[in-house]
């Protein structure tokens, strides 16, 4: 279709006039859209807070690994949740060093018996769009939660493997 613009600052397209900003602001519109739908980012983890509870028998008595993963690169979310926390510790190192800016971890190391740890989850943490956590038991299994769903995490350490709960009240 063929516009042209009169002397009174209206397009003329042979069928009426249309003031001469109608085309500007619609385009600025269809962009805003497209901004808007393109912006949206994933959420953030609710989770800020960690308690551990660790069992007088957990890993059978043994000294026991465990590792806080926080994703920020979605991508990653799917390829994290799928890995065994046997697999988590043999490849770790490769995959931080294919990832330096996508993933976070903190190691801990708890003895069956001693008091339990409390982590906070804070600063560049809270911007992770998934956490997980493996725990690397001499048991065969999975070892492994995903937890960024609850803003306050219970981990209860056992003798074979260990499960999440929001704290009681």
């Amino acid at each position: 279709m063929f516009f042209q613009l009169s002397r009174a600052g209206h397009y003329r397209n042979g069928i009426g006039s249309v003031p001469a900003l109608m085309p500007a602001a619609a385009l600025v519109g269809v962009a805003l859209l497209a901004l808007v739908g393109c912006s949206s980012e994933p959420p953030e983890i609710q989770t800020r807070a960690i308690d551990f509870e660790i069992g007088a028998k957990a890993n059978d008595d043994n000294a026991l690994a465990v590792d806080l993963v926080l994703v920020f690169d979605l991508p990653l979310v799917g390829q994290v949740s799928e890995l065994t926390a046997t697999t988590w510790f043999r490849t770790r190192d490769q995959v931080l060093l294919a990832n330096p800016t996508g993933l976070e971890v903190r190691s801990f190391e708890v003895i069956p018996g001693q008091p339990g740890t409390h982590v906070e989850i804070s600063g560049r943490s809270r911007d992770a769009v998934a956490a997980f956590l493996f725990a690397g038991y001499a048991s065969p299994g999975a070892h492994r939660a995903r937890i960024d769903g609850m803003p306050e995490v219970l981990v209860r350490l056992g003798g074979k493997d260990f499960a999440v709960t929001a704290p009681s009240s």
